[in-house]
């Protein structure tokens, strides 16, 4: 294996059905998790934030999908930077979604406050981002977060939620699995990770702590 990069590229079975074989499936399956714990509750008139693949479209009830990316993406609606206001009528959307991207943003307050103005009275706003992770995403991977950081970033919602994504221990089994995937030859690091992975899981459950976690959920209310 090559020095990294810091390029992830995953399908989106990996977002939607993550297995033991992959070597990111502590992660994803825990953010798979957390985003099943809000989903019925995203409805209506939804803004998907970095929308990409939209991997989790299919779990929202809504009645218009609205998909904003920075730069031109396929199925894209609105091609915008964030940062700079969002191009919808103020107090417009029932809901908002963000998925794995507000550590790619350079100024994280200004997307949150965008997506503040177009949401409606009583709307909100499901986003999930990294404590730990490796550097991804290259040059553009700027911020970790902390429960401290939303409550700073959420502060004009009248309701905020925050769920850890994974203990300590899961944590921990996922970048020891990054770290064998990117240095083992597949045929080695495979079984390794499938060892790793149920570990993680197992460890996670035996030793939970939220002192240090992957990744966190958040659900805020206008």
């Amino acid at each position: 294996m090559g020095k990294w990069t810091g390029k992830i590229e995953r399908p989106l079975r990996v977002w939607q059905k993550p297995r033991l074989t992959d070597d990111i499936y502590l992660h994803f399956s825990e953010l798979l998790q957390g985003v099943k714990t809000y989903a019925s509750r995203i409805r209506g008139t939804v803004l998907d934030v970095g929308a990409g693949k939209m991997p989790y479209k299919h779990l929202f009830q809504y009645t218009r999908y609205i998909a904003l990316e920075n730069h031109a993406y396929p199925h894209v609606d609105i091609v915008a930077d964030v940062t700079k206001g969002i191009p919808l009528k103020k107090r417009s959307v029932d809901s908002v979604v963000c998925f794995q991207v507000l550590e790619h943003i350079n100024e994280p307050g200004k997307a949150i406050d965008a997506i503040y103005a177009v949401l409606k009275k009583g709307g909100v706003c499901l986003l999930t981002t990294h404590l730990a992770a490796p550097l991804h995403g290259l040059p553009h991977d700027y911020y970790r977060f902390t429960p401290f950081a939303f409550k700073h970033l959420f502060r004009k919602f009248s309701k905020l939620e925050i769920r850890p994504q994974g203990g300590a221990a899961l944590s921990i089994m996922q970048l020891l699995v990054w770290g064998v995937s990117e240095k083992l030859p597949r045929f080695l690091a495979l079984p390794c990770i499938v060892i790793m992975n149920i570990l993680g899981k197992v460890l996670d459950r035996l030793f939970y702590t939220s002192v240090f976690t992957l990744n966190y959920t958040v659900f805020a209310t206008k």
